[in-house]
Parts: structure tokens; C-alpha cells; sequence
């Protein structure tokens, strides 16, 4: 697990910043009959039976047990990632088994949100993957992005999707970070998969969202 979240952590833009936790602003959302809602945000997604949703303290362990791979021994990454936590809010992490399940790869989605209204230049998610972009590409690990960032709609919302990937212990990771900018946060959701079908499952996933 601690590979798909390696991704998710350093997706982030990492700033540094006010001291009211973004998490304190929004509210993380709720799973009820199949279905994740946010008020804050005014969505929903349907989520596919059987599939495994982690509750806050385990995506909490997971992002820092990415934060550690992420940064590794750079003492300067490692204090951007603990300041980045004020602005960042896991809202959801669905894994398609339950987490620790023997399977060559657990695809997943997952929604983030990260307070940017202190960076007014960042008007859309694609500003927003400029400077992930870089973050990448000056990072430890080595990371393609095989397409041009491109725009879709889901739930009726202009998002900008950036697709990544990267060889981890000899297997070809693939992920996909849909970005748009909303209520002052950039809005993610990051699917990470590693073939064709893994891929239209999470897409299907996202078809259900809806934003109001």
C-alpha cells in the first residue's frame, strides 16, 4: 500500500501556511448505503459493493508511511511534509480489497482536497499540476507522464487530468490525478491501477460523482 500512497503524497503541492487546519474548515464526508457524500463540496459517489473504504486514522497511516518513502532522508522534504498536513484533507480512500488482501496490485481511488486559496494563481487544475508537475520532477523517484494533461468533466465539473507512472519493485504503476480548483481548494481525485481493466473499473467509479 505504501506505494499508492507514495503518489498521493507527493501529488500534493505541500505549502506551508495558515494555522487553522484545512480540516477544520471542511467537513471529511460520510459513507452511508454504498454512497460517499461531502457537504462541503456538495458531492457524491457511489461506491462498488465489496470494495474496502478506510476510515480517517488508516489513511492517516498510510499517507505518513508514504510521507516516509516520499521524503526519505531529506530533513527539508520531510518539514514541507509535515507542514503540508494544515492544508490537506484525505476525504475518501477506496481500495478494491481490503487493505493487506496477497494481490499483485489493490487498485484504488481516492479524494483529496488542499486548501490553495493563498496561492491565487492557481486558477484551475491544470495551474495546479504545473507545480506538482515540477515537485516530480525534482523528487527522488522517477516518475513519466506518457499523455498531455487533458480535460474532462465529471459530475458535470471541468477536471483536468494528469496521468503518471513509475516502475516500483519491477511493476509498471499507472495513476491518473484529476484536479479542479473549488470553494478555495484544489479538488483531486487520483485513481492507481496497472492494466486496462483495473483502469475501466476506477472509471466507472468516477462516472458515478456527482457536484453540485
Amino acid at each position: 500500500m505504501k506505494r499508492i500512497y507514495v503518489f498521493v503524497m507527493v501529488c500534493m503541492l505541500l505549502l506551508a501556511g495558515c494555522e487553522k487546519k484545512a480540516s477544520d474548515e471542511i467537513d471529511f464526508g460520510s459513507v452511508e448505503n454504498s454512497t460517499y457524500r461531502n457537504n462541503y463540496f456538495g458531492m457524491s459517489m457511489k461506491i462498488p459493493a465489496g470494495w474496502s473504504v478506510q476510515d480517517q486514522d488508516t489513511q492517516k497511516r498510510l499517507m505518513d508511511a508514504g510521507a516516509k518513502v516520499a521524503s526519505g532522508d531529506d530533513k527539508n522534504l520531510q518539514a514541507v511534509m509535515k507542514a503540508s498536513e494544515l492544508q490537506t484533507v484525505n476525504l475518501l480512500a477506496v481500495f478494491k480489497h481490503p487493505v493487506g488482501t496477497p494481490v499483485p496490485f489493490n487498485p484504488c481511488i481516492m479524494c483529496v482536497a488542499e486548501r490553495i486559496r493563498h496561492m491565487p494563481g492557481i486558477k484551475s487544475g491544470k495551474d495546479y499540476h504545473f507545480h506538482t508537475k515540477k515537485f516530480f520532477q525534482s523528487g527522488q523517484m522517477e516518475v513519466s507522464f506518457p499523455k498531455e494533461i487533458y480535460t474532462k468533466q465529471i459530475g458535470g465539473v471541468d477536471f483536468d487530468i494528469m496521468t503518471l507512472q513509475m516502475s516500483i519493485a519491477g511493476q509498471i504503476v499507472k495513476q491518473k490525478q484529476c484536479a479542479t480548483v473549488m470553494k478555495g481548494y484544489a479538488l483531486l481525485f487520483v485513481v492507481a491501477f496497472t492494466n486496462d481493466e483495473e483502469e475501466a473499473e476506477l472509471a466507472k467509479i468516477l462516472e458515478s460523482v456527482a457536484l453540485k
